[in-house]
């Protein structure tokens, strides 16, 4: 069961979280909507700003998902303890991956 819990993620914080075949730039807008942006690696380029949501799991654990304009569905498990994102995505196209990678934050409000 989620705990009811702020979201540790503010306006203006950003995650750039490294897996290993590209890099996606989440940066927080408001408590609903964020932008996604790939910046290196496959699909680099793309970007997109959607509401979101963020589900405190447990102490520094928390899901964060949401669906693209172009129909793919992302959610992550972002561990930040450990400094790592598990993340599941449907690509629009089709399909289904499972993804690990390592959170890099920059913003002034994290408390990670």
């Amino acid at each position: 069961m989620a705990m009811n819990a702020t979201s540790p993620l503010q306006a203006g914080d950003r995650l750039d979280i490294h897996f290993p075949s590209f890099t996606p730039r989440i940066t927080i807008e408001s408590e609903s909507k964020l932008t996604v942006e790939v910046i290196a690696g496959d699909n680099a380029g793309f970007a997109d700003t959607v509401e979101y949501e963020a589900v405190m799991i447990r102490e520094d654990v928390w899901m964060l998902s949401w669906q693209e304009h172009i129909g793919s569905t992302i959610v992550h498990v972002l561990d930040f303890g450990a400094g790592t994102a598990h993340t599941a995505v449907t690509p629009a196209k089709g399909g289904f991956m499972r993804l690990t990678g390592r959170i890099d934050t920059k913003g002034e409000s994290q408390p990670w």
